[in-house]
C-alpha cells in the first residue's frame, strides 16, 4: 500500500490530490474501513453496512467490488487472524477500486490525444488503463476462486489471505503510478508529446510523487498483465534471476557442485515463497552492476542454448559465422547526395574523388584492427555465395536472392550474440527465402557508443561491396533489428544518408528505443512493473553503453596506445618476440589450434605481430561467461573470456613444482605424519606407564608429550570419534554452503563498503538511477536526428507492444517520420513482453507476434507470401542435413 511517510515526503499538491481521491472514495464507498494500522480488526466488530456500489464504476470494477464487500462482510465474523486480515484486505480493497476507476477515467478522457493516428490506438496512457484492468480482472478470478472454496473443508484460507493482499496492494500501487501520470499530462498539456518538455525532468517527478512498491509487482502477482503461455515464462524467468543471483554472488572458492546444487535449492526456495522472490529481484535490479546484467543474459550463450536451434528449429541450409577483416572499404557515392545539404557532417571528400565513399575501419575505444564477426544465415544454397565451393552438374545451386536482411541483434547494448537470436532468425530465413547478415557487435560497458554503430555500419558497407559472396543481388536490402539492434538499424541509415553511401531500402523496427535519454514518459514508466527489463537493469544498460565510467574509457585508452606502440615497433623487436612466443608455445600445453596457429606464424612483420595482438585483446575483451569444464578445441571470441597469455619458459636444473600437487602432498603429509605420531606416542605411552606401575606411579608427564590415558584401543577410539565429529562438521558447513544466501557488496561514491542483503525489504526511490548525462547525438537518439536526415529515411514499419517501456518512443518516432512526409507504419501488438521474439518457441502469443514480424518485412522485401509447392518442399526438404559450419574467417582480398 501507499505509504503514509512517503506521502509526506512528496509534493503537497500531489498528496493533498490522493487524500481528496481517497476521502473521495469513502464518501462513495458509504462507511469507513474497520481496519487498525497492523492489518487486524478492532475490537468490537461493527455490523457491516448495507451492500452499495458506487453508480459511476465501470462494469468490471462494479463487479469486484461487490465481490469485495460480499468477502468482507462474511469473514467479518470470523474472528481468527487470517479471518481478519482477509476482513481488512477487502475493506481496503474497495477503496482503492474506486480510486482507480476515477484516475482511469480522467486519462481515458485525454489518452486518445496522443494515438499514432485513429486506426492505432496506442500510448503509454492507454497501457496503464489496460494494466489496471487487467489488475481489476486478475482480482475478480481470485474473488471467485475465494467464493468457491471459503465453505468449503479443505479451504486453504492463508495462502487466499496471501493472494488478496497481494492484488490489494498490486492495485494500490497501480493507483500511485496513475497519479505520476496525470503530472505527465500537465507538463505535455500544451504540445501534445507523450515525452515531458521544457525543464521536466525525471528526477522531479519521482520527487514529486510517493515512493512505488515495487515488490507487488514481483510476487504473487508477476505477469498478472500477460496471457497464460507468456506468464508462465516470465515466472520461470523470475525464479532463474533470484536463483541465479545466489550463484553469482556466492564465495569465488565454491565449486561447481557446491553452486549448482545452491542453484536447485534456492530455485525451490522462490518458487514456494513468492514474497522472497519479489524482495530478491527488485533489490537485484536496484543494486546489482551492470556485470550480473551481463552474466544473466549471457544464459542464453551457454553450448546447450547455442545447439538448440539447430534441433528445435527451422532446417537451414547455410549457418555461418564469418569475420570481416579491419581494412578500409570504396564505395561509389549516390548520384543524388549534395555534401551542402549536410553542413557539420564529417564526410570525407576523399581529396577530390567525389565519386567514391572511403569507409574507415572501426576504431572507437577499442581501437582499429579488430575483425567484425558477422553470421550468414539461408533456408537455401545460392550460386556464389561464400564457403560453399563446387558443385556437382547434377545438383546446381539456387541462383542469387533478389534481397537481402541485414539484422541487427538486441540486448541492450550490453548482452546476446547473433546465435542466441537463431531460433526465430531461423524462421525468417524460411518464411522469406532470402540471406540473412546479421551482425555480433561488440558490447558495453568494453564497448560502448559508438563503437558499435561503427562495426555495424562497417558490415553493412561491406555487404554492398561483397553482395555475390553472400548470394544475392541485393536489389532489395532491408535493415531489420530489434530494441537495441532496431536503434543500429536507423543509426546505420543516418549514416548511409550523411555519408553519401546507398541507404537501405526498408527498415524494420521492433520495440525500438529511439530516445536513448531520461526524458520522462508514460510508457516508461511501464519498466518499474516489467519482468524482463526493470527499470534498474534499463538504467544500468543505458548508462553502460552511452555513459561510460571515466575507469573504462582510461582502460580503452591504454589499450589503443599499447596495440599503437606493437602495430609501430620495429621489425628487430618484433622478431625477438615471436622467437621468445614460439619458444614458449614449444613448452607450453595449448589446444591443437593454439599451438597450430602459432607455430606456422614464422614471419617477423610488424603486420603479424599486431594481428596477433589484436587476436589477443579481442579474447580478452570478450564479455561471454567463462564456461567451466570446455572441451573445444577450437579458440574464438565464443569460447574463452580470459587472454592467452604466453611466458618464455626458463631452463633450470629444478623439476619446477606445481601448485595444486605440492598442496596435495602437504596436505597428505600433515594427515598421515598425524597419525604416525599418535601411534609412536601410544607406544610411547604403554611404555612409560609400564615402567610408572612398576615405580608405583599411574601417570608420567613431560614437557614433550601430554599422556592423558593408557592403552592404545582408547587412543584409536579417540581418534576415530574426532574423524566422525570432524566429517560431520564438513558435512554441515557444505549443506550450509549449498543453501545459505549471501550479500551483495557494492561501493558508494565515497569508496566505502555498501553491504547489502538481497533479501532485504528496502525502500529505494527510482531517482537515485539517473546521476548521470547523455549526449544528445542523433546517431545515438534518432528522435533528435534533424528534420533533413529523417525526411531522406526509406520506408519504415514498427512494430511495438502495448506494454513495452518502448511504446512511446515508436509512436514519437513514427509521429515525426509521418509528420515529415515519410512512409510509415506503426503496428501495435497486444499481450507481449519486451523481447518476445526470443520466446517463439516458448509462447504461441509470441510465435503469433514473430508471423506479424514477417509480414512486415515481405512487405518491404516486395516479396509475396510464400506458398509451398511439390517443387519448394522438394528443393528444401531433400537434404537432412543441417548447416552449423564452423566459424569461417573471410582473408582480405
Amino acid at each position: 500500500m501507499i505509504d503514509a511517510a512517503s506521502a509526506e515526503r512528496g509534493s503537497p499538491k500531489l498528496s493533498a490530490l490522493f487524500n481528496d481521491n481517497l476521502k473521495l472514495a469513502h464518501q462513495d464507498d458509504g462507511h469507513q474501513p474497520v481496519a487498525t494500522s497492523n492489518g487486524k480488526a478492532a475490537s468490537g466488530t461493527i455490523e457491516p453496512p448495507p451492500p452499495h456500489v458506487p453508480a459511476e464504476l465501470k462494469a468490471s470494477y462494479r463487479s469486484l467490488y461487490a465481490a469485495c464487500q460480499d468477502h468482507a462482510a462474511f469473514f467479518a465474523k470470523d474472528h481468527t487472524e487470517y479471518g481478519q486480515r482477509l476482513h481488512a484486505a477487502h475493506i481496503a480493497w474497495q477503496d482503492f477500486i474506486v480510486l482507480a476507476n476515477r484516475l482511469v477515467q480522467q486519462i481515458e478522457a485525454f489518452a486518445h490525444e496522443y494515438d499514432f493516428d485513429e486506426e492505432t490506438p496506442g500510448n503509454g496512457y492507454r497501457s496503464f488503463v489496460y494494466v489496471t484492468n487487467a489488475c481489476i480482472s486478475h482480482g475478480v478470478s481470485i474473488c471467485k476462486q475465494l467464493s468457491t472454496t471459503r465453505s468449503t473443508l479443505f479451504f486453504r484460507k492463508k495462502l487466499l489471505m496471501k493472494e488478496v493482499e497481494a492484488c490489494s496492494q498490486l492495485l494500490s500501487s497501480l493507483c500511485t503510478c496513475l497519479q505520476y501520470l496525470l503530472i505527465l499530462r500537465q507538463w505535455s498539456a500544451s504540445t501534445g508529446d507523450l515525452f515531458a518538455c521544457g525543464n521536466h525532468t525525471a528526477e522531479q517527478l519521482f520527487e514529486l510523487g510517493d515512493t512505488i512498491n515495487q515488490y507487488c509487482f514481483y510476487g504473487r502477482c508477476l505477469g498478472f498483465q500477460y496471457g497464460d503461455s507468456i506468464r508462465g515464462v516470465l515466472r520461470f524467468l523470475g525464479i532463474s534471476m533470484a536463483s541465479y543471483s545466489e550463484s553469482y554472488y556466492s564465495q569465488e572458492g565454491d565449486g561447481t557442485i557446491v553452486k549448482t546444487t545452491r542453484s536447485l535449492w534456492t530455485s525451490g526456495k522462490y518458487l514456494m515463497n513468492p514474497e522472497l522472490r519479489a524482495r530478491r529481484i527488485v533489490n537485484i535490479s536496484q543494486n546489482a552492476k551492470i556485470d550480473f546484467c551481463k552474466s544473466f543474459w549471457f544464459l542464453a550463450e551457454s553450448e546447450l542454448m547455442h545447439k538448440l536451434p539447430s534441433i528445435v528449429g527451422s532446417s537451414i541450409k547455410v549457418n555461418r559465422l564469418i569475420e570481416l577483416p579491419a581494412e578500409p572499404l570504396k564505395l561509389p557515392r549516390r548520384k543524388d547526395f549534395k555534401p551542402s545539404e549536410n553542413p557539420g557532417s564529417d564526410v570525407n571528400q576523399n581529396q577530390g574523388d567525389d565519386d567514391f565513399v572511403e569507409i574507415p575501419v572501426p576504431s572507437a575505444h577499442l581501437g582499429p584492427g579488430l575483425p567484425v564477426s558477422v553470421r550468414l544465415l539461408s533456408a537455401r544454397r545460392r550460386l556464389g555465395m561464400l564457403g560453399e565451393g563446387r558443385y556437382r552438374g547434377w545438383h546446381k545451386p539456387t541462383p542469387p536472392s533478389r534481397s537481402i536482411l541485414f539484422h541487427c541483434h538486441g540486448g541492450g547494448f550490453v548482452a546476446q550474440s547473433s546465435k542466441s537470436h537463431e531460433l526465430y532468425l531461423r524462421d525468417w530465413a524460411v518464411a522469406l527465402d532470402c540471406p540473412i547478415l546479421s551482425v555480433d557487435y561488440s558490447l558495453a560497458p568494453e564497448a560502448p557508443f559508438p563503437r558499435a554503430l561503427q562495426e555495424v555500419y562497417y558490415a553493412y558497407c561491406w555487404l554492398l561491396k561483397n553482395t555475390e559472396l553472400l548470394g544475392t543481388t541485393a536489389e532489395r536490402i532491408v535493415c531489420a533489428g530489434d530494441s537495441a539492434g532496431a536503434n543500429l538499424s536507423i543509426g546505420v541509415a543516418l549514416k548511409c544518408i550523411e555519408q553519401g553511401v546507398r541507404v537501405p531500402d526498408g527498415l524494420f523496427l521492433a520495440y525500438c528505443p529511439t530516445l536513448v535519454s531520461f526524458v520522462p514518459s508514460p510508457a516508461r514508466l511501464l519498466c518499474l512493473m516489467d519482468p524482463l527489463l526493470p527499470f534498474g537493469f534499463m538504467m544500468r544498460c543505458l548508462r553502460a553503453y552511452a555513459a561510460p565510467a571515466q575507469e573504462t574509457l582510461q582502460e580503452n585508452a591504454r589499450h589503443v596506445e599499447d596495440a599503437a606502440q606493437i602495430r609501430n615497433a620495429p621489425k628487430s623487436n618484433v622478431g625477438s618476440l615471436n622467437s621468445s612466443r614460439r619458444t614458449s608455445i614449444a613448452r607450453s600445453p595449448l589446444t591443437p589450434l593454439e599451438a597450430n596457429t602459432e607455430q606456422d606464424d614464422e614471419s617477423s612483420d610488424t603486420f603479424a605481430s599486431a594481428s596477433a595482438s589484436y587476436h589477443s585483446q579481442t579474447v580478452e575483451r570478450t564479455d561471454l561467461p567463462n564456461s567451466e569444464n570446455d572441451n573445444s578445441s577450437c579458440v574464438s571470441f565464443e569460447d574463452d573470456s580470459q587472454p592467452i597469455v604466453h611466458y618464455p619458459v626458463e631452463i633450470s636444473a629444478d623439476t619446477p613444482k606445481d601448485a595444486a600437487s605440492a598442496a596435495y602432498i602437504d596436505n597428505f603429509l600433515d594427515k598421515y605424519l598425524i597419525d604416525t605420531a599418535t601411534m609412536e606416542a601410544t607406544e610411547e605411552t604403554a611404555a612409560q606407564v609400564s615402567q610408572g606401575q612398576a615405580n608405583g606411579h599411574a601417570k608420567v608427564s613431560s614437557d614433550d608429550n601430554i599422556l592423558v590415558e593408557t592403552g592404545r584401543d582408547l587412543i584409536a577410539i579417540d581418534t576415530l570419534q574426532g574423524r566422525l565429529q570432524e566429517a560431520v562438521n564438513n558435512i554441515t558447513n557444505t549443506l550450509t554452503r549449498c543453501t545459505q544466501s549471501y550479500e551483495i557488496n557494492g561501493s558508494s561514491t565515497l569508496g566505502q563498503q555498501d553491504v547489502r542483503n538481497m533479501d532485504a525489504l528496502i525502500a529505494r526511490s527510482p531517482s537515485e538511477e539517473f546521476a548521470f548525462d547523455v549526449p544528445k547525438d542523433p546517431f545515438l537518439s534518432p528522435y533528435w536526428a534533424s528534420d533533413e536526415w529523417l525526411s531522406q529515411l526509406p520506408e519504415t514499419k514498427i512494430l511495438t507492444l502495448n506494454m513495452d517501456p518502448c511504446l512511446d518512443d515508436c509512436v514519437m518516432f513514427a509521429k515525426k517520420l509521418k509528420r515529415l512526409g515519410r512512409q510509415v507504419n506503426l503496428e501495435i501488438l497486444e499481450g507481449l513482453p519486451h523481447g518476445f521474439l526470443n520466446f517463439t518457441m516458448l509462447s504461441n502469443e509470441a510465435m503469433e507476434g514473430s508471423k506479424h514480424c514477417i509480414k512486415s518485412l515481405q512487405t518491404l522485401l516486395q516479396l509475396k507470401p510464400k506458398h509451398k509447392t511439390n517443387d519448394d518442399k522438394g528443393s528444401s526438404l531433400d537434404e537432412d542435413e543441417v548447416s552449423s559450419s564452423p566459424s569461417a574467417s573471410l582473408a582480405a582480398s
